[in-house]
């Protein structure tokens, strides 16, 4: 069905050339902005999806959000409209690189610079929406793409602001639309870089949350693994609530210490000890980067191994928590506190899916990656 639309023009401006990605909710097409000759990425919500209100609240409140920031560091949003059909789609610039997720799984912990630079970048993207009272809320590997530059470090995209959330007093329109789309209870994001408060379904988030995951990408991207792993999500949820993950610098011992400072603040389980902004967050990497000395050399860059490994974590042995957690069914599991023993996944334990849509094909949706240069293969 993805298809269907190749060699078609839409909106009268833009011709569609190939099919870079599709899932659930939709798929990404490569095409050409006729008038100014210009490779743009066109995201086309499904057709069976437009007949739901809250995925065209959702894909809209994308658009208007990632629009409303203007930022380097986040995609940027050129047009927006409804096809014959009614779906919706979104054009949206077209990127060439890897998503961070890509450059991890092929390499483990990355050079400290390189770790450095694209965290600092994202949250510059962070000031920038932050500051327009929109928290992102699914941050993590697959949401930061790294794109290619001729003779320059790559610059850092922000993706998917599918799930953002408008705070503060004046968020207007795009606020009402938010708050019909969370009801009480329901968990939004990706487990693996949750937030406590987020875990627990809390509805008061702040920017916060976006910090703690950049937290967990720091993380990630120097160690290759993420601090928190487990076979099924009551334990993984247990975790992010209680337990201390094993300090980045013994799985990578040529770390410098103050990393471990500064990965501990951002995950700080209660929000009141962690960064307070992006800014802040940005000053302390800032403080880490090396004055004189060289980039770790390759030898030193660790491999990834299996995700599906948990390291030891210290967990309580006796600990009541009242949360839900939004299956990949689209229905609500609830979470026996009881049960910490882990179960066999009824998939790969590191492809739990985002909790946006409740889609059942929703998971790592390949239109996140609306400008992968991986070219698809016939």
């Amino acid at each position: 069905m993805a298809g269907h639309l190749l060699g078609k023009t839409i909106g009268g401006r833009y011709r569609v050339r190939d099919v870079l990605g599709e899932g659930g909710m939709g798929t990404v097409f490569e095409a050409e902005h006729i008038a100014l000759g210009r490779s743009v990425a066109v995201k086309v919500l499904h057709a069976t999806q437009a007949t739901k209100k809250d995925s065209i609240r959702r894909f809209q409140q994308e658009a208007r959000a990632a629009g409303a920031i203007g930022h380097p560091n986040i995609c940027g949003v050129i047009d927006l409209g409804t096809l014959d059909d009614g779906s919706p789609y979104i054009v949206m610039e077209r990127l060439l690189g890897e998503t961070l997720a890509d450059r991890v799984a092929s390499e483990g912990g990355l050079p400290f610079e390189d770790v450095i630079d694209i965290l600092i970048q994202v949250l510059s993207g962070l000031v920038a929406a932050h500051e327009q009272q929109i928290v992102h809320r699914d941050i993590k590997p697959e949401n930061v793409f790294l794109t290619q530059r001729v003779g320059c470090p790559p610059l850092v995209k922000l993706l998917d602001f599918g799930i953002s959330k408008m705070t503060g007093g004046h968020a207007g329109a795009l606020r009402q639309e938010e708050l019909a789309l969370t009801r009480t209870g329901m968990v939004m994001g990706t487990p693996f870089y949750m937030a406590p408060e987020q875990a627990r379904g809390e509805r008061d988030l702040d920017a916060r949350v976006d910090l703690y995951a950049c937290g967990v990408i720091l993380y990630e991207a120097l160690t290759g693994r993420r601090p928190f792993t487990a076979s099924n999500y009551n334990a993984l949820l247990l975790q992010i609530l209680t337990a201390t993950p094993r300090p980045a610098s013994e799985l990578r011992p040529a770390l410098p210490a103050p990393f471990d400072a500064v990965i501990g603040r951002a995950m700080a389980r209660r929000r009141e000890e962690r960064y307070a902004t992006a800014s802040d967050f940005q000053r302390d990497l800032q403080s880490l980067r090396p004055q004189s000395a060289p980039r770790i050399a390759a030898a030193e860059v660790i491999r990834a191994a299996s995700q599906t490994q948990p390291w030891p974590v210290e967990v309580p042995s006796s600990v009541a928590i009242p949360i839900t957690f939004a299956d990949d069914t689209g229905g609500l599991l609830a979470v026996d506190p009881t049960d910490v023993h882990p179960r066999p996944p009824e998939g790969p334990a590191q492809a739990g899916p985002a909790c946006a849509d409740g889609d059942p094909d929703d998971g790592e949706d390949p239109t996140q990656l609306m400008a992968s240069a991986k070219p698809r293969r016939s």
